[in-house]
């Protein structure tokens, strides 16, 4: 069974502002990962106890219905979904589990209340709507079995707030494999919340992610809030840079307790947002409206822009990243990649440095640029590229030619995410038109124009090796954009027809020191001109199918 019905609450809420129907239990803020489940091994079971005195003063009375509970987490998680997960329950009469009582309890006696995934997002309560009620009666205490049977593990696991009060009130085993086998008694029982059904509207939502007046809010920020009590069945979202909220979103329906707008955010903006919790008797009543400021446009818009790597690495807005070119481009940790500063064309007595990659073994790498506004399709990306054997100068042992696997390629993107719809260029000893082997060791220039990327955009320069072959260092220097000197040669195209059979011919005269033309095509003259084709050839066949189209030819070097 899948399931996706998880909601993150308060954070600081205490028992005097729920509702009715809302009952918590611990108001520790300490910290583990245990209990009632962890995140960081690949299976495992937890057991733990409330007992009826802590149940009465909660509030429970009589006999109820346990709809929900809620564990609170510590600090924000981002999506962390583990599969496979089931909760039971079962009437105790226990205060603590004694030293002959830490053994896994199977099953039997128990009421399966909930089985399938658990998505931990956010920050405080992430409240689990159960598959079966719990019938609860407050004359005795409950114990509550978790068993995880996700299988994997990750990194970015949560860890949850609990109360001690010097009895052992929980036991955890967990390992590599589901293990039936004594666990861990344990005194650090997790803050649980428990909800039963609703008897009147919710209360109102509180803001998480991002807190109310806050500055510097990243353009790509989700939205998170916590809902306060009630029960709440769904939540309603305006959005605006209008107070009240409304001229980006306005009463959107929403069955989770977050939102990833569709677009980013503007740069240097202020937004106002409100949350509206509802469930089957109306809305919550006198909802907030909150505020935020996004950081002020981070966007290069002096040009020429240079860099030459020789001060500090990575220099001042660059980061660097493992990863491997794939789709989408999952990036590791800023600095884990193995791009650093080297002298450039490993000359030591040289003052000018480079940023350097070892082509060697399984190596990846991105080295990612600032941010550039570009104001017009006549700007250029230049930089210095070498190709030298590891540790060698030029006039040294020449570079290793059995690197079919090396790659170096030049990404441009909105630099928020990276796919392979991003390579504007690759080298490469397989199928490239450029040939990285052919990269000279005294170093050499290449030319891209951005005459497609207007606009905000990144570079991402990736170098990778997965063989153990050839072993070489790659190096870039001297990175320039802007409008370059001697301009963009953009040859004039003509277009020809054969009439036998209609076939199309663009052509064009070559263009002196030219690697590569670019062909862009649009539908009408002054529309916008999109890639169409490569070629380092100075004719193009076309299909007839394009005979009313416009082209536009751009020389690269």
């Amino acid at each position: 069974m899948q399931k996706s019905l998880y909601l993150l609450l308060a954070l600081f809420l205490v028992i005097g502002h729920l509702c009715a129907n809302d009952f918590i239990i611990g108001t520790g803020t300490s910290t583990e990962n245990y209990v009632p489940v962890s995140g960081g091994t690949n299976y495992g079971w937890s057991k733990f106890l409330y007992t009826a005195s802590e149940m009465q003063a909660a509030g429970f009375t009589g006999t109820q219905s346990i709809t929900r509970i809620s564990f609170q987490i510590s600090a924000e998680v981002n999506n962390y979904v583990m599969n496979n997960q089931g909760i039971y329950m079962r009437a105790s009469y226990d205060a603590q589990y004694a030293s002959t009582s830490n053994g896994y309890p199977g099953t039997a006696g128990f009421v399966q209340v909930y089985s399938g995934d658990v998505n931990w997002d956010g920050l405080g309560w992430v409240e689990i709507v159960l598959d079966t009620p719990y019938s609860y009666n407050s004359n005795w205490g409950i114990e509550i079995l978790w068993e995880n049977w996700d299988g994997t593990s990750a990194s970015g696991f949560p860890k949850f707030r609990y109360t001690s009060d010097g009895n052992y009130t929980a036991v955890y085993k967990n390992g590599s494999t589901f293990q039936t086998t004594s666990g861990t008694r344990y005194r650090n029982r997790p803050n649980i919340w428990f909800a039963t059904a609703a008897t009147d509207v919710p209360s109102v939502a509180f803001a998480t992610t991002p807190t109310d007046a806050a500055t510097d809010v990243a353009v790509t920020a989700k939205l998170r809030w916590n809902h306060t009590g009630g029960s709440p069945t769904g939540y309603r979202l305006w959005l605006g840079t209008n107070n009240p909220p409304s001229n980006v979103i306005a009463a959107e329906l929403l069955s989770t307790n977050s939102y990833d707008p569709h677009e980013r955010l503007d740069f240097g903006t202020t937004y106002y947002w409100r949350i509206v919790p509802f469930n089957e008797f109306g809305n919550a009543f006198n909802c907030p409206v909150w505020s935020f400021t996004t950081i002020p446009d981070p966007s290069i818009t002096t040009f020429p822009y240079t860099q030459d790597f020789d001060g500090t690495f990575p220099p001042d807005a660059w980061a660097h990243y493992s990863g491997a070119l794939a789709d989408p481009v999952v990036l590791g940790a800023a600095g884990s990649s193995q791009w650093q500063r080297d002298e450039w064309l490993n000359i030591s007595e040289a003052t000018d440095k480079a940023a350097k990659m070892n082509l060697w073994g399984t190596l990846t790498g991105f080295l990612v640029s600032p941010m550039f506004n570009i104001p017009s399709e006549d700007y250029v990306l230049e930089f210095d590229v070498a190709l030298l054997k590891y540790g060698q100068t030029p006039t040294g042992t020449p570079p290793q030619q059995n690197g079919t696997d090396d790659r170096f390629v030049v990404l441009i993107g909105d630099g928020y995410s990276w796919s392979v719809s991003d390579i504007t260029k690759e080298w490469n000893n397989t199928s490239s038109a450029y040939v990285l082997n052919n990269i000279g060791v005294n170093g050499q220039r290449f030319r891209i124009p951005l005459g497609t990327h207007t606009g905000r955009i990144r570079v991402a320069f990736y170098c990778g090796s997965t063989e153990l072959n050839a072993d070489n260092d790659f190096m870039i220097n001297n990175v320039v954009i802007g409008i370059p000197e001697q301009g963009i040669a953009s040859p004039q195209p003509i277009l020809t027809k054969t009439p036998a059979d209609n076939q199309l011919t663009l052509s064009w005269d070559a263009v002196s020191g030219a690697t590569m033309y670019r062909i862009l095509k649009a539908d009408e003259p002054y529309g916008e001109f999109l890639p169409f084709e490569n070629t380092n050839a100075t004719t193009l066949t076309i299909s007839p199918a394009y005979s009313k189209e416009f082209f536009k030819v751009i020389a690269e070097y």
